[in-house]
């Protein structure tokens, strides 16, 4: 058999694999889809027979009882051995195909880039740069290097020139997934602007949208995408000192989910060097905004399916963790909740312009994942999720390893108590590795994404969270 027959006859069985892996996985997600209406269906049926009146004769009702028994089997199945393994096996057959397409000489990387382009364009208006970029909270940009950004917020308050000079310095730190703009979604919806009213004076570092060039940008980089970030903001806040009393000023930080383990690590190599050269700490205090720290004590439906997947063959193949396959990822969690249900309270209400243009805004954010460069990826995904180097102290950057007991500034943790994307018990086990004496804990309603736009956050949450940054 020649090579070019051999070749085929792979694709055909790699193909065949793929398809029945896609079938599995289709009727897994059925029958907890089945099983669930079933268990409603019965539970009516036996309110019926006892003769006493049901609530669930109400359509809504029913639907919601539906809803509330899949989102306890979709927690349970989806991180079941059963299922994970089942999903494993499928994103191999995905890459092997992948890869043996590429290896014929198929064009696979021309239509890798024609089908980002086509879901690009399908969601233009949802997507649109231009769109976000506008509701934005006045800004200059004072760092740029790549794709990332330093933007530093123009005060909004009507104060006295001396108030807005000692204001405290904060930089927000956002995750290397989605974009920033949640963070400043709208005028009436944004961290930022509660935190500018507050009388701080905020920078974000906006990691950008990261393309196949970027894809060997590693951990290291971003790292470094922090220290260059803190350096601007220092060299900043020293030129405006310029006859004036020298002060030396320590910059505040926020990190956010992943953001926030850039800034754990930024601050105990930070921390380590000081002690070091025996120099003064540039940070002041550290807030971790539902950030993962103890990977083993991370039980959410994606940490199982991070530590099934072979993160290496992935990357080794794909370059990078492609953002619209992060979207299906974040959505096939619950796909009832994370699809039409939405759209079902959207269509409740559409009759309040505020929650419509919100929820509009956030759509826009929500489907404009960028891709995560590869070697980053797998980094976070190996030495975190799989291997939990970070609080036992063997993790490295640039041969330096991170040693968490070095930080002692003050430290504030920030939970969601609905939060499907990273655990209580993991965002508070930090205060168990450094050595901080002052350790605070503030807590949200509601889910990860609703800490940037909850009114429970704007009204508690974040005139709590600025005055620890501001006193600490």
């Amino acid at each position: 058999m020649d090579q070019i027959s051999l070749s085929y006859f792979q694709l055909i069985s790699k193909s065949t694999e793929l398809f029945n892996n896609s079938v599995q996985l289709f009727n897994y997600y059925n029958s907890i889809y089945f099983r669930t209406f079933q268990q409603v269906l019965k539970k009516k049926e036996e309110e019926e027979e006892s003769e006493s009146s049901s609530e669930l004769d109400d359509i809504e009702n029913f639907y919601n009882a539906w809803l509330k028994i899949m989102d306890r089997e979709f927690n349970k199945e989806l991180k079941s051995i059963s299922f994970t393994s089942l999903l494993s096996k499928y994103i191999d057959s995905v890459t092997d195909l992948h890869s043996l397409y590429r290896r014929i000489g198929f064009p696979v990387g021309y239509i890798d880039w024609m089908f980002k382009s086509y879901i690009q364009n399908m969601m233009s208006l949802a997507t649109s740069s231009i769109l976000k970029e506008s509701k934005l909270s006045p800004h200059d940009i004072i760092y740029l290097k790549g794709k990332t950004r330093l933007l530093h917020y123009h005060d909004i308050r009507e104060k006295e020139e001396e108030d807005k000079e000692n204001s405290k310095p904060l930089l927000i730190i956002y995750a290397p997934i989605n974009r920033f703009h949640i963070m400043d979604l709208n005028p009436k919806r944004s961290v930022v602007r509660n935190l500018l009213s507050k009388g701080l004076d905020v920078y974000l570092l906006d990691l950008g949208y990261p393309n196949k060039e970027d894809d060997k940008l590693s951990l290291n980089d971003y790292v470094d995408y922090v220290k260059d970030a803190v350096q601007t903001i220092l060299k900043k806040e020293k030129e405006e000192q310029q006859g004036q009393r020298q002060e030396n000023k320590k910059i505040s930080i926020l990190g956010y989910c992943w953001g926030g383990i850039l800034a754990l690590i930024y601050t105990a190599l930070e921390a380590t060097n000081t002690t070091q050269n025996n120099s003064d700490n540039t940070v002041k205090n550290l807030t971790l905004m539902a950030t993962p720290v103890d990977f083993n004590k991370e039980s959410t439906i994606l940490a199982n399916w991070s530590r099934a997947v072979d993160i290496d063959k992935m990357m080794d193949e794909f370059g990078n963790m492609n953002g619209q396959i992060l979207d299906l990822a974040f959505a096939m969690r619950n796909p009832p909740r994370y699809t039409f249900d939405k759209y079902f309270k959207l269509f409740k209400k559409l009759y309040d312009k505020e929650f419509v243009d919100t929820f509009i805004d956030v759509e826009r954010w929500l489907y404009d994942t960028p891709p995560v460069p590869g070697n980053l990826h797998r980094q976070i995904i190996n030495n975190c999720y799989k291997d939990n180097l970070l609080i036992t102290n063997k993790m490295k950057i640039d041969d330096n390893y991170i040693d968490l007991r070095n930080i002692t500034i003050p430290i504030l943790m920030i939970d969601a108590e609905k939060d499907d994307l990273v655990t209580t018990e993991s965002a508070i086990a930090v205060s168990d590795y450094v050595s901080s004496n002052k350790k605070d804990f503030l807590k949200s309603p509601g889910g990860h994404v609703a800490l940037c736009i909850s009114d429970n956050a704007y009204e508690k949450l974040w005139p709590k969270a600025a005055k620890w940054i501001q006193s600490k």
